[in-house]
């Protein structure tokens, strides 16, 4: 198998359909399925780099204690926070 990803194994060779967002991952590649998160809200997987954490909000941490969270979780206030900058 050629470049597999170093968490599940899967090809990240063009031409596999996962090489366009394979990332770059110690001395080999890591799928974006294997380096996405799940919501600590709703469980639903979040894509690459589509998380929302805390900070992003201008906020120390959420009210609930979660850490990442996907934008259909937010709550009124933290869609308000997050949209200013």
């Amino acid at each position: 198998m050629i470049d597999p990803c170093v968490h599940c194994g899967n090809s990240t060779a063009f031409g596999s359909g996962r090489f366009v967002n394979r990332i770059g991952h110690g001395d080999g590649w890591a799928c974006a399925e294997c380096m996405s998160v799940e919501c600590d809200r709703c469980n639903l997987t979040i894509s690459l780099d589509e998380d929302i954490v805390p900070e992003d909000c201008g906020l120390l941490q959420f009210s609930d204690g979660a850490d990442r969270i996907c934008s259909e979780c937010l709550t009124k206030n933290e869609v308000y926070r997050w949209g200013t900058p």
